[in-house]
């Protein structure tokens, strides 16, 4: 080619071979065993704070989870109630009639909260009415006894048509076991067979 302005022909780079290339497999190898290492020192870890075979008992803890007891450190009084969070979300805890009744604090319409829904003796425990549309739940049982569609919980033909549209279709909540091991505190659990 024509010769540059300082009379030299310009410098072609050539790419560098030898020691460099060779050290990349050698840095991913290294880069590799390190965090393997440090995968294997999680599970010694976990291992050490949870005990032997912790690490290996992610999938039957995983499916467990579901079961394990929530606690609820301020046990509602009489007529009272209290929320705590579960597993799938909050969960409303109240005591009537010398029972305590524990259910999902969401009504399944709209996902709207129902922790300040009134709760009133029914035939076969509870009910807990949703403070947003009206449809109501048995707290023994999280069956829903009355699915309401209408806006504000009045039902009529038009919004009820609307309404129907909107939001999930008649479910029932999930109820839990409450339990009093006398530790000052009430213990929640999912009840066994729950398909939600």
């Amino acid at each position: 080619g024509a010769p540059h302005s300082s009379g030299r022909a310009p410098r072609v780079m050539a790419p560098r071979r030898g020691p460099r290339r060779a050290q990349r497999p050698l840095a991913a190898l290294l880069l590799l065993a390190g965090s393997l290492a440090a995968w294997r020192c999680g599970d010694a870890v976990r291992a050490f704070v949870n005990g032997p075979g912790a690490a290996n008992r992610g999938v039957a803890r995983a499916t467990r989870q579901a079961r394990q007891a929530v606690r609820v450190v301020n046990p509602p009084r009489e007529g009272e109630r209290e929320v705590v969070e579960g597993p799938h979300g909050p969960i409303l805890v109240a005591k009537v009639s010398g029972e305590y009744y524990a259910v999902d604090a969401t009504c399944p319409h709209l996902n709207l909260p129902m922790k300040r829904g009134k709760i009133e003796k029914g035939q076969d425990g509870p009910i807990l009415t949703c403070n947003f549309h009206n449809s109501c739940f048995n707290m023994k049982s999280g069956k829903c006894t009355k699915w309401v569609t209408g806006a504000l919980g009045f039902e009529n033909d038009l919004v009820g048509g609307i309404m129907g549209n909107v939001g999930g279709k008649k479910t029932d909540i999930r109820a839990y076991n409450v339990l009093d091991h006398g530790d000052g505190y009430l213990w929640v659990e999912e009840k066994g067979g729950s398909d939600h």
